[in-house]
């Protein structure tokens, strides 16, 4: 299981108080996506349930292996979007079974609010929900 990107995030996380994990994950939805998400994408079949704000998660499958993009109407929900769908893209059905809400606990977002915290368990749920179609 490659999951570097993951650990990247992690460790940054770790390293920052909370007031600049804000300001990272601020940062990371403003330089989300090298492309723009595609609007027509934006409708209710993509529309990822258990967010207060309104996220939409594109999956496709190269070789065996998940690739996610995201978008978010907020901001900061984008910066959570980009780093889970860039952490677990490329890796396999059974990888992605063996994600667990550890590692989402593990990328140390206690400052953020509860709501945000179980919207990023959800979206992990979702993801894992997606690859095993």
């Amino acid at each position: 299981m490659s999951m570097e990107l993951y650990q990247e995030y992690a460790d940054a996380l770790d390293m920052l108080d909370d007031d600049m994990r804000f300001e990272y994950i601020i940062d990371l939805g403003k330089t989300a996506n090298e492309v723009p998400f595609p609007e027509d994408f934006m409708r209710d079949e993509n529309l990822m349930h258990g967010c207060m704000s309104r996220v939409w998660i594109i999956h496709t499958v190269n070789d065996g292996k998940h690739n996610f993009i995201g978008e978010s109407d907020a901001v900061i929900v984008k910066g959570l979007v980009s780093m889970m769908t860039k952490s677990f893209s490329g890796l396999t059905s059974e990888e992605l079974a063996g994600i667990t809400l550890d590692h989402v606990r593990k990328l140390n977002l206690g400052a953020l609010t509860t709501q945000r915290q179980v919207g990023m368990m959800a979206m992990l749920k979702h993801m894992q929900k997606l690859a095993a179609v």
